[in-house]
């Protein structure tokens, strides 16, 4: 499994309004092929938000990078929110209260 990991500073007082400008860029995401998982995330009172996606392959997130990019940059723009950052990483270790397996050095580990 593979994340994608973004940071945002959002301008003062916007933080609640980035949900809704956010969601539309979500809802793209989820009909890209291996979305495992999306998130965005929102500092309440403050002016720091991050998207972070999960992907069941390297060649699926790779994939994703353009239309990934579009969608946050238009998000972003809604909200005069920039982007501070993109990180691409390989899932080390996965654990929940849902999950059915953990992920250790990309090998399924039950």
């Amino acid at each position: 499994m593979f994340a994608r990991v973004t940071t945002y500073e959002l301008a003062e007082g916007r933080a609640s309004e980035s949900i809704d400008a956010f969601q539309p860029a979500i809802d793209h995401v989820r009909e890209l092929e291996g979305l495992v998982d999306a998130y965005f995330m929102v500092e309440r009172d403050g002016r720091h938000a991050m998207t972070m996606t999960l992907w069941e392959s390297l060649d699926a997130m790779e994939r994703s990078r353009v239309a990934a990019s579009s969608a946050r940059t238009e998000a972003a723009s809604i909200v005069a929110a920039e982007v501070t950052s993109t990180y691409e990483f390989e899932v080390g270790i996965r654990a929940g209260a849902n999950a059915d397996a953990m992920f250790f050095g990309g090998s399924r580990v039950t």
